[in-house]
């Protein structure tokens, strides 16, 4: 009866550390190498396919939002050739450090 009680209360603590470990709120920023990185490759990517790229670098917030970095690295990839412009939904990078710069038709409700 004593090992079975142990291994109740063993499985019990497993299955809770299990749930508050991945039941924890995230960070809605990422980290800006690693926003760079992403932001870079896809536009190395379209850049090689279409044979050019903006004349202007696309600088990141100290706190990119991820939402924001996906978005634009996967409309980056979409865009179509000349890739001359960063698409404008990009903008949605910049969100948390400008109020104003809120996309209303991209912001989930």
């Amino acid at each position: 009866m004593r090992v079975f009680q142990i291994s109740t209360a063993l499985s019990c603590a497993v299955a809770a550390a299990w749930v508050f470990g991945h039941c924890r709120i995230e960070s809605p920023y990422m980290d800006l190498n690693d926003a760079y990185s992403e932001i870079g490759v896809s536009i190395a990517h379209t850049a090689n396919r279409c044979g050019a790229q903006p004349g202007y670098p696309l600088l990141l917030p100290a706190r990119p939002s991820e939402y924001g970095v996906r978005l634009c690295s996967l409309l980056i990839l979409q865009a179509a050739c000349p890739f001359q412009d960063y698409p404008i939904p990009c903008l949605e990078i910049y969100t948390a450090e400008c109020e104003a710069c809120d996309l209303p038709f991209y912001k989930a409700e």
